[in-house]
């Protein structure tokens, strides 16, 4: 079964996509669309470049102006001209206008580091290894050759910052989409098609979705049809019962020429998550990894935990040096709570809290209640009136458990776990291991990332979500992590303790 965006054609396979009077008006606005769109595509790179350009150009003289406090005059519009030049090439050469990675921030100032770094080596070409006849015998400032780096990386990165927010919004008001096509009925493509309808800002559209193809059914006619009515820039396809001969088809139907193909790594039994494709011995491959954040992003992440943990740590030592007190005054028994918990990749680790319960409780209150939520409760649309994870009238919990769970301050010594390397700062919520042995396939894709003091789960409203809506943001997180989020998400705890939205 074919079925278009928003409704507006459903039937079987070899149904008529429109009817046969329809198509050349359908194909003419089709192609008025599609010219249209290319023009503010281009129209975008182009003030995009130049607007970095010029950012460039500004950098060098700002750079002049500080090292040696004179305005750019003469020989240095030169190297204004060229780191100028430099970064408007870059510019295009990235299609800052294609790129849909979901908040994008952290790369923008990636590409920024790159052109300051290739600008100031083409400044440095120019003063001290080639020089044109007009400032051969010019003797430059190497302050102002060197201070041109930072700078130009500082305000590029504003600038590129600047403009993907732009597309950001632009996008959110329906334009610079990429329409989008999905193959198959599977999870996969359940959940692909639900991601793109949240996260308008990669700048993504699903125009169409072809569900079950049997082998017989001829799927680059159907695209090809569809494409007389619509503009389609990228198939992406989501199921198993597509064979090689209609993959093949599909390559080779020119209707389908610039269309991009891709496939869902999960389609051959691999995370999304902790999937890259490369090539070995020239060949195409899927490469697994054990930690889906990985390279720079990893170190950035890890920078962040431990830096903030240390921080907090110091910061709130007398916070934490009170609360041990009340509770070794107040009832008997450890200070701590340690209990096993199951992180990244299912490796076990030892979780602090602070102990908010009688010492010694039973855990079989606890066992009932999360195997009654995700056994016959998991697809459950309606929260538990006492909460997901924490019951309000837990018979084992203190006076002061009870202020130390309102506020999340038993929580605080999960910090340690961070500095550890066991935790992060921000990711699911770290599961006991009678739980895990209750999750079905998909719940256990919350296991491919370090688990975290806080997360979406807790900035969303815990006590107020259901329990399958709970372990689907576990997953989203998992599979969509960036910076842009951990920072959202680490600016939203406090706020949400407050409210008492994280009891």
């Amino acid at each position: 079964m074919l079925q278009q965006d928003q409704g507006l054609l459903f039937g079987p396979q070899e149904t008529e996509l429109m009817a046969r009077a329809g198509d050349a008006v359908a194909a003419a606005t089709a192609a008025v669309s599609q010219e249209r769109r290319g023009w503010k595509r281009w129209g975008f790179l182009t003030a995009t470049s130049l607007g970095n350009g010029a950012i460039a150009f500004i950098s060098v003289a700002l750079a002049r102006l500080m090292m040696d406090h004179l305005m750019p005059t003469g020989a240095y519009l030169w190297l204004c001209l060229a780191a100028s030049s430099v970064v408007v090439v870059m510019s295009l050469a990235s299609r800052p206008d294609r790129q849909r990675a979901p908040g994008g921030i952290l790369e923008e100032w990636i590409e920024a580091s790159r052109e300051a770094v290739a600008a100031g080596m083409a400044l440095v070409l120019i003063t001290f290894l080639w020089r044109p006849e007009p400032i051969q015998h010019f003797s430059f400032s190497r302050g102002t050759v060197l201070a041109t780096v930072p700078v130009l990386f500082v305000l590029v990165g504003l600038s590129r910052t600047a403009w993907r927010l732009l597309l950001l919004h632009l996008r959110r008001q329906g334009h610079n989409l990429a329409s989008i096509v999905v193959i198959g009925d599977s999870s996969s493509s359940e959940a692909f098609i639900k991601t793109i309808g949240a996260r308008s800002g990669t700048g993504y559209r699903v125009v169409g979705r072809i569900d079950s193809p049997d082998v017989d059914a001829d799927l680059a006619w159907l695209l090809s049809d569809l494409s007389r009515s619509v503009h389609i820039d990228e198939v992406v396809i989501a199921s198993f019962e597509v064979s090689t001969e209609q993959m093949e088809a599909l390559i080779a139907e020119p209707a389908m020429a610039g269309v991009r193909v891709r496939a869902v790594p999960e389609i051959f039994g691999l995370p999304p998550s902790k999937v890259e494709i490369g090539s070995f011995a020239g060949f195409p491959v899927l490469t697994l990894f054990e930690n889906p954040v990985r390279g720079i992003r990893w170190k950035l992440k890890r920078a962040v935990d431990l830096t903030v943990a240390s921080t907090a740590l110091v910061l709130l030592s007398p916070l934490l040096g009170a609360i041990a007190l009340a509770i070794s005054l107040t009832t008997r028994g450890p200070i701590l709570f340690k209990q096993e918990r199951v992180g990244m990749d299912g490796k076990r680790f030892t979780m602090l809290k602070f102990r908010s319960m009688v010492a010694n409780a039973p855990d079989a209150y606890h066992r009932e209640l999360m195997s009654s939520f995700l056994t016959a409760e998991t697809e459950a649309t309606a929260p538990h009136p006492s909460g997901f994870f924490k019951a309000a009238d837990d018979p084992r919990i203190t006076a002061l458990g009870r202020v130390l769970r309102r506020f999340s301050l038993d929580e605080l010594p999960q910090l340690f776990n961070v500095l550890r390397g066991e935790m992060s700062l921000v990711g699911p919520r770290p599961a006991l291991s009678y739980e895990v042995a209750l999750y079905k396939k998909w719940q256990r894709r919350r296991l491919h990332v370090l688990p975290g003091v806080t997360g979406l789960w807790q900035v969303s409203g815990r006590s107020r979500l259901s329990p399958a809506d709970m372990l689907r943001l576990d997953v989203h997180y998992a599979e969509t992590w960036s910076l842009t989020t951990d920072i959202k998400i680490i600016l939203r705890t406090i706020p949400a303790i407050l409210r008492d939205d994280a009891r």
